[in-house]
């Protein structure tokens, strides 16, 4: 049967589990002989404490999600522009249309049209002697 890596990492977080739990279990029954008295007012300070801990680190994981998110979402924008851009320079496509459009305008741009009292002045040049 072929493990694979999330199967092991399941494992090996369970028995960190157990580890940790057995370690536990130890410890409070050398070191819970006495009893302990707690305040109100310590037992609101010790859960304050652990909530903001639990959120700062719940803050450090939706960090580094939004993170890979963000480089997920830029591959792939990158992408789906390139193919954009070199589906839409061939040939007969929206974009390469524009761009002789563009191009022919360019040529144009800054020259004055020829005045027809232009031409008929050259003609009769022409004509007497020109």
């Amino acid at each position: 049967m072929k493990h694979t890596p999330r199967l092991g990492f399941l494992i090996g977080m369970a028995g960190l589990c157990l580890v940790a739990g057995l370690v536990g279990a130890v410890l409070s029954r050398s070191f819970g002989t006495s009893s302990y008295t707690i305040s109100y007012a310590d037992f609101i300070s010790v859960m304050l404490t652990a909530i903001s801990l639990i959120m700062t680190l719940l803050a450090f994981f939706i960090a580094i999600l939004a993170y890979i998110g963000w480089n997920s979402i830029s591959g792939k924008v990158a992408s789906e522009v390139k193919a954009f851009l070199a589906d839409g320079f061939r040939e007969g496509q929206p974009l390469h249309n524009m761009l002789i459009e563009q191009k022919d305008k360019a040529m144009f741009e800054g020259v004055m049209e020829i005045d027809t009292d232009f031409q008929d002045d050259a003609a009769a040049e022409e004509r007497e002697g020109g």
